[in-house]
């Protein structure tokens, strides 16, 4: 679960918590001096969640001038010089548009990555990965990071309608890596971003893709000189546009890709009626496996349920995956009423404010 750190201090030999930051507690060498040893970047509170509970809002600190490129409210980094001449212009600065960053940049190969969002994730999505996600880090460096910021999921136990159908060891791989690993999509983003800033690279914010177009006479020619993909793209703060040329597009811009749309590509797969509530949040629980870290439920969205299927979606991107229930008008505490039943005979509340809350669609 997203929440932030609260400092503290091995002075005294052990771990106690700290009255201020410990950058501020370190003793001068030299009276005389007073520059600090470290100044830390402002660091902003975002607000995790979209819907909240009665315990309130929870907030997440982040610094952006480390972490939002472009948008960094100090500006860019003299180094940062962009050629509009690249191998690969990256559309989305998700994890898999800054995996394909990462990848490149390993490879020697120039590229741009843009993002709409002023920021990267905050809280919440996707929060596991399995041993291969980590094998392939560990190929760039960077298992280690994601290994430090979460736990090592070793027991499941599923319950339905207060009956126990599972409770063992969650299945263990043969990898160096041993099982699902808990981690945040917000932070697996920003162990990327680091990465890109090492090597002097950022993520475009506040940026989309306007229009592109492919040079036919280009297309063919396998030429070091030949860019045959043109591409505009657009501040949508400051209405600054560039052209950019590049020799592949990548589009990494989520399920209701506008490249995707561009070039006509269907939204092929299976559309259940499958439902799932997502809660990060600390729960008040007479629940046996209190180590519970979030909670899935499956809703109940048949016409006699508590979700009643009268609620058709409005949101085209919805409807074109073929969704039927509109998922904004569901609540936390309908969520939680509903894992209330398959929990019975135990109990489940809210404990503290939500960190993350999403309803989705299975297909």
């Amino acid at each position: 679960m997203a929440h932030s750190v609260l400092p503290a201090t091995f002075r005294n030999g052990f771990k106690q918590p700290a009255t201020k930051e410990h950058w501020k507690i370190i003793e001068d060498d030299d009276p005389e001096d007073d520059r600090p040893h470290y100044e830390l970047p402002p660091a902003v509170e975002c607000v995790t969640s979209s819907k909240h509970n009665s315990a309130g809002f929870n907030v997440l600190r982040t610094w952006p001038t480390l972490y939002d490129g472009t948008a960094s409210p100090h500006g860019v980094p003299e180094w940062w010089k962009p050629s509009n001449q690249v191998d690969v212009l990256i559309c989305g600065a998700g994890p898999s548009g800054l995996e394909v960053a990462l990848s490149l940049l390993r490879q020697g190969l120039t590229f741009r990555i843009i993002d709409k969002a002023p920021t990267p994730l905050i809280a919440g999505r996707a929060d596991g990965v399995q041993p291969r996600f980590l094998e392939t880090l560990s190929s760039w460096g960077l298992a280690s990071e994601v290994q430090e910021e979460g736990p090592l999921i070793e027991r499941t136990a599923i319950y339905f309608n207060g009956q126990l159908l599972h409770h063992g060891r969650s299945h263990q791989s043969d990898s160096r890596y041993r099982g699902l690993h808990i981690i945040t999509q917000g932070q697996i983003e920003r162990i990327y971003i680091r990465d890109l800033l090492r090597h002097k690279m950022l993520v475009e914010r506040n940026t989309t893709l306007k229009e592109f177009h492919v040079d036919q006479s280009q297309s063919s020619n396998l030429s070091p000189e030949s860019y045959p993909i043109h591409s505009i793209i657009e501040n949508g703060i400051t209405g600054q546009q560039e052209t950019i040329k590049a020799k592949f597009l990548v589009g990494s811009d989520g399920g209701a890709s506008s490249i995707r749309k561009r070039l006509d590509i269907p939204f092929d797969g299976m559309s259940t009626d499958l439902y799932w509530g997502i809660m990060d949040c600390v729960f008040e629980t007479d629940y046996p496996h209190a180590w519970i870290f979030g909670l899935y439920t499956q809703l109940d969205t048949s016409q006699h349920g508590p979700l009643a299927a009268s609620r058709q979606a409005t949101d085209p991107e919805v409807a074109e995956s073929g969704g039927q229930i509109d998922v904004e008008s569901i609540t936390p505490d309908e969520v939680l009423e509903q894992a209330n039943r398959i929990f019975a005979p135990y109990k489940l509340k809210f404990g503290a404010p939500l960190s993350w809350f999403a309803v989705w669609k299975s297909t």
